[in-house]
């Protein structure tokens, strides 16, 4: 993905709240990213989504 197509993502997460584009373009490097963490999987990728989508509505 090119970095116009990311910034396109991630205005679009900001204007309209599409939660669900960002989370398949994160996905994938989120579930891997969740073996590192010392923490059930499921709760590491919780927190990791909710970290980054609260980062995102900031700007």
């Amino acid at each position: 993905m090119s970095d116009d197509e990311f910034m396109k993502l991630v205005e679009l997460a900001q204007t309209k709240s599409d939660v669900e584009a960002m989370n398949a373009y994160f996905d994938p490097d989120i579930k891997r990213l969740s073996k590192f963490i010392r923490m059930p999987k499921e709760d590491a990728i919780q927190s990791m989504k909710t970290e980054l989508l609260e980062f995102i509505m900031k700007k």
